[in-house]
């Protein structure tokens, strides 16, 4: 742990990618993330209808999410005034994680089955295609501290035994009264999966 602590240090003070941040492959992400606010600090993902958002990893693999309810990056309340650690900061790597953990828990039919591991490598890979596209987000010891926390007992926990909170079934959402919420934020992408 010592060890850890050291490297990180020696990283952020002089500026250099770590280790995990240059082993992971940066992705493509296209477009466009829309997010709605259903109550405080509970948001709901929609796929955009017309250009839904989507993570291409670099061996082809295609991650859509689907809809879902998201607090956006579990980041302790604490540490959200500290530069890289906003729930929203990195919003769509934080997207595509959290969408593992739903295809996990709800059992939602999908062509690969996700390891709690892969959570964590494409939560590596996401975070690194958001910093090396837009350098002023890059930040090496945010990378590291929230790749580090995603695969932490805590998570794993989570993952495993956490429950299934689909977003028709918990509002009573019927798809022609349309979503439920406002909508407050898109982000659109420009890359082709």
């Amino acid at each position: 742990m010592r060890l850890l602590i050291l490297a990180l240090v020696a990283a952020v003070v002089s500026g250099c990618a770590t280790e995990p941040y240059r082993r992971a492959d940066p992705g493509v992400f296209s477009g466009a993330l829309d997010v709605r606010w259903v109550e405080n600090d509970y948001f709901l993902f929609l796929p955009n209808k017309d250009r839904p958002f989507r993570f291409q990893r670099k061996n082809g693999e295609v991650i859509a999410p689907g809809p879902m309810f998201t607090d956006g990056g579990s980041i302790p309340k604490f540490l959200w005034g500290v530069d890289g650690f906003s729930p929203w900061g990195y919003a769509p790597a934080y997207i595509v994680h959290d969408w593992l953990f739903e295809l996990h828990r709800c059992n939602y039919p999908t062509d690969k089955v996700y390891s709690f591991q892969d959570s964590v490598t494409l939560m590596g890979e996401a975070l690194k295609t958001l910093m090396e596209s837009n350098p002023g987000t890059r930040d090496y010891f945010a990378y590291d501290a929230i790749t580090s926390a995603v695969g932490l007992p805590i998570a794993r926990r989570i993952w495993e035994e956490g429950e299934c909170h689909s977003p028709p079934a918990r509002l009573n959402w019927l798809p022609d009264k349309g979503p439920p919420g406002k909508h407050i934020l898109t982000i659109e992408f420009g890359g082709k999966p």
